[in-house]
């Protein structure tokens, strides 16, 4: 195979060129995955938090909205929190339409809940946030 017909395979392959810096996917794939926030120069260094917090949900933990809300709600008490499940499925819905930003609090418990640090997610993580599970 010559190298024209090799890049002419690779076009036919995926659904388009990519679009707004996403990372094309392969026709009938799932999309590449790797955790949110891995280090390095490719697709995924530049995604936003939105997209991150997608990935992670829903091809890392293969969780609906409801189940990341729920989960939040479960371990919210032990982080310093209380939690409503309806006003949370809402938040990430929002979270995830790039609509709000979650607080220092919730950038904690969204990693927690998804077992990722907040740098992962694409947010920046307060040096002085101290939650309080963390007190003595």
């Amino acid at each position: 195979m010559t190298a024209s017909a090799a890049e002419s395979t690779e076009e036919i392959e995926h659904d388009g060129p990519a679009v707004d810096g996403r990372a094309r996917r392969p026709v009938g794939g799932e999309p590449a995955m790797s955790l949110p926030g891995s280090q390095g120069s490719g697709p995924e260094s530049e995604l936003g938090f939105e997209r991150r917090l997608r990935r992670a949900r829903k091809w890392k933990r293969r969780w609906t909205q409801l189940q990341l809300a729920q989960r939040i709600c479960q371990i919210a008490p032990a982080h310093g929190g209380t939690a409503e499940q309806h006003s949370l499925k809402t938040m990430i819905s929002k979270w995830e339409n790039g609509m709000k930003i979650p607080s220092q609090h919730n950038r904690h418990l969204l990693a927690v809940a998804l077992g990722v640090t907040v740098e992962d997610l694409g947010l920046a993580h307060d040096p002085d946030f101290r939650c309080a599970c963390f007190t003595e």
